[in-house]
């Protein structure tokens, strides 16, 4: 029998230990978005890219983006979250079916996931694991920040959903 999911009591602990790994393997931290601007300096050759920080194109911190996408598909696959389809659920209902608005939408959502990982200096990831674990105001006032967004946009999505009538 399948799990629905994957029980946070595995996925908290796992967690800790790549980053907990990280550090005393590796003296780095992890970083999302890092992983994504190295996975980006294979094609793109721009400085911003191919910053000696950012751990070149193939180094740990692409490597740590590649693990989370095969994360992801791991737990798909051994739970019985892995149903292909192309429903897209809330995102349709808020949306619409017209492609060429949910690709606006999404492309528009990922630069300003860029912009505010660049804004507060890291991502999710990054501030709230790498940057509260060593005591950083900074990743403290940021991960407040990514919190309280979050619950934000949660109840003003429910509400043009039709939810908070």
């Amino acid at each position: 029998m399948l799990l629905e999911y994957w029980p946070f009591y595995i996925g908290g602990p796992a967690i800790a230990l790549v980053a907990v790994s990280t550090v005393l393997f590796g003296g780095k931290f992890i970083s999302v978005t890092r992983g994504y601007v190295s996975a980006c300096s294979i094609l793109i050759k721009r400085p911003f890219f191919v910053r000696e920080e950012m751990g070149g194109p193939f180094g740990f911190r692409t490597m740590f983006a590649a693990g989370i996408i095969i994360g992801g598909f791991i737990a798909a696959l051994t739970t019985q979250g892995y149903r292909p389809s192309f429903d897209l659920g809330s995102f349709q209902s808020l949306w619409g079916q017209d492609l060429w608005v949910m690709a606006v939408v999404l492309v528009s959502g990922g630069f300003l996931w860029g912009y505010g990982s660049r804004l507060a200096r890291g991502c999710t990831s990054g501030n709230s694991i790498a940057g509260l674990s060593r005591g950083s105001l900074a990743s403290l006032m940021a991960t407040v920040c990514f919190l309280v967004g979050g619950v934000i946009v949660t109840y003003l999505v429910e509400y043009l959903l039709g939810g908070g009538r």
